[in-house]
C-alpha cells in the first residue's frame, strides 16, 4: 500500500535522499576522475594525444549507453515508482564498478563502462523521485538541495580518491566505490519513502508516447539542457592531462584530487545557492549572468600558467555554473503533468547525456589535434553563445498569451 501524501514528510525524504546521492557520487568520484592515469600506467600510453582519444572513447561509449537507456528507466520510473529505479541503480552500481579491474584490455574496459552506464542514472532518479514528492512551490530549493549532494559527493571523492588512488592503487579505488553504492542502496531501501499511485491504461498510453504531446516551452528548456551540457563538461575527462601540462607527471593523481574537490566546493554552494534563488527570482536574472561569468572563468584556466591559478579559477567556474540545470528541472518540473515527469525528467537526463556525448567527442577531437588547453578556450566560447539561446527561450516562456 503507497503511503497517504500526509504520512510523508517531504524534508525528512529529501534529507536521506540527500546522503545516498552524498554517498553514491563520492563512489563514483573516487574512481572516474582518475581513469586516465589508470590507462595510462596499466597499459602503458603515455603520449598526450593518444591517451586523450582513449579517454574519450571510454567516456564517449558510456555516455552512449546511459543516452539509450536512460529514457527507459524513466518510462518505468512512472509505470513502478521512482524509488524502485533508485534501488535498481544503486544496487547494479555496487556489483558493476568493481568489474573495471577484471578488464583485461582497453576495449574490455570500454564494454564494462558501456554496461555499466546502461544500468547507472542515480541522479535522475533521485531527481524524479524528489520532485514528485515535494511540493510545487519547494522544486527549487530542493532540487538545488540534491545538486550540492552531488557535488558533496564530488569534493569527497575527489580528495579520498586522490589519496587512496596514490597510496593504495586502483583495486582499492574500484572496490571502495562498489561498496558506496552498496551502502546508498540500502539506506534509500530502509528510509526514503515514495507517494506513488500506478498509472492507469491511459496514462501508461501516454508515458509510453512520452515525446508526443511535449509543450514547446519543454522542448527549449531541453535545448538548453544539451548546449549547457556541451559547455559544461568539454574539459572535464581531461583535468589530469592539463594538471600534467601545468606541473609535469610528479604526483598527477594527488593534484587531480585536491583540484577536483576544491571545484566541487564550488558546485556545492552554487547548487545551494541558485537553487534557492531560482524560488526567488526569474531564471533571467540568474542564469545569464551566471552563463556569463563561466565563460570568463573557463577562459582562466586555459591561460594558467600555475596550479594554483588553475584550481582558483576552476573553482570560480563551477561556483557561477553547476547549479544552472537545478533551475532548468525546476522550470521543466512546473510545466510538465506531474503523472509524467519521471519520462519527461528521464528524456532530460538522456539529452543532458547526449549533450555531454557531443561533448566529448568534440573535445576529444580537439584534444587530438590541436592540445589539452584549446578545450578550455572552446568552452568558454560556448558558455558565451549560450546567452542568446537563453534569452530566446526565457522571453517566449515568459511572455502573456495576447
Amino acid at each position: 500500500m503507497n503511503p497517504s501524501p500526509t504520512l510523508i514528510n517531504w524534508k525528512k525524504n529529501l534529507f536521506f535522499v540527500w546522503i545516498t546521492q552524498l554517498l553514491s557520487l563520492a563512489g563514483f568520484s573516487s574512481a572516474m576522475p582518475f581513469i586516465a592515469i589508470y590507462i595510462r600506467d596499466r597499459w602503458g600510453i603515455y603520449n598526450e594525444h593518444d591517451l586523450g582519444l582513449w579517454v574519450c572513447a571510454f567516456h564517449f561509449f558510456g555516455m552512449i549507453s546511459f543516452c539509450l537507456f536512460s529514457p527507459f528507466w524513466g518510462m518505468l520510473a512512472d509505470r513502478f515508482g521512482r524509488k524502485r529505479m533508485l534501488l535498481r541503480a544503486y544496487y547494479t552500481n555496487a556489483i558493476l564498478f568493481p568489474c573495471f579491474l577484471l578488464a583485461p584490455n582497453l576495449w574490455a574496459l570500454i564494454g564494462i563502462r558501456f554496461v555499466t552506464s546502461a544500468f547507472t542514472g542515480v541522479i535522475s532518479a533521485a531527481q524524479t523521485l524528489v520532485v514528485t514528492n515535494t511540493p510545487e512551490e519547494h522544486h527549487g530549493f530542493a532540487l538545488g538541495l540534491l545538486s550540492s549532494a552531488i557535488w558533496s559527493g564530488n569534493l569527497l571523492g575527489f580528495a579520498a580518491g586522490g589519496l587512496i588512488v596514490h597510496w593504495y592503487g586502483f583495486q582499492a579505488a574500484f572496490l571502495i566505490c562498489g561498496s558506496m553504492y552498496l551502502l546508498a542502496g540500502i539506506l534509500a531501501h530502509l528510509f526514503v519513502r515514495e507517494r506513488f499511485e500506478r498509472p492507469n491504461a491511459e496514462t501508461v498510453k501516454k508515458i509510453h508516447h512520452t515525446w508526443q504531446g511535449l509543450s514547446l516551452g519543454t522542448w527549449l528548456v531541453f535545448l538548453l539542457i544539451i548546449f549547457t551540457a556541451i559547455a559544461r563538461r568539454f574539459d572535464d575527462p581531461y583535468v589530469a592531462l592539463m594538471v600534467e601540462k601545468i606541473h609535469g607527471t610528479e604526483n598527477t593523481a594527488f593534484h587531480t584530487g585536491w583540484i577536483s574537490a576544491l571545484a566541487a566546493v564550488g558546485g556545492i554552494f552554487s547548487g545551494m545557492v541558485i537553487g534557492r534563488l531560482a524560488d526567488l527570482f526569474s531564471p533571467g536574472k540568474i542564469v545569464i549572468p551566471a552563463l556569463l561569468l563561466t565563460g570568463l572563468n573557463t577562459l582562466f584556466q586555459g591561460i594558467s600558467g600555475t596550479l594554483s591559478s588553475y584550481s582558483i579559477s576552476r573553482f570560480a567556474s563551477f561556483l557561477t555554473s553547476a547549479g544552472l540545470e537545478s533551475i532548468y528541472l525546476t522550470i521543466l518540473s512546473r510545466i510538465s503533468p506531474q503523472e509524467r515527469r519521471g519520462s519527461i525528467f528521464g528524456l532530460a537526463a538522456s539529452l543532458r547525456i547526449l549533450g555531454i556525448l557531443l561533448s566529448t567527442l568534440f573535445s576529444g577531437g580537439i584534444i587530438y589535434f590541436v592540445g589539452v588547453r584549446s578545450v578550455y578556450f572552446l568552452a568558454a566560447l560556448l558558455f558565451w553563445l549560450i546567452i542568446p539561446v537563453f534569452y530566446v527561450v526565457n522571453f517566449l516562456l515568459t511572455r502573456k498569451p495576447e
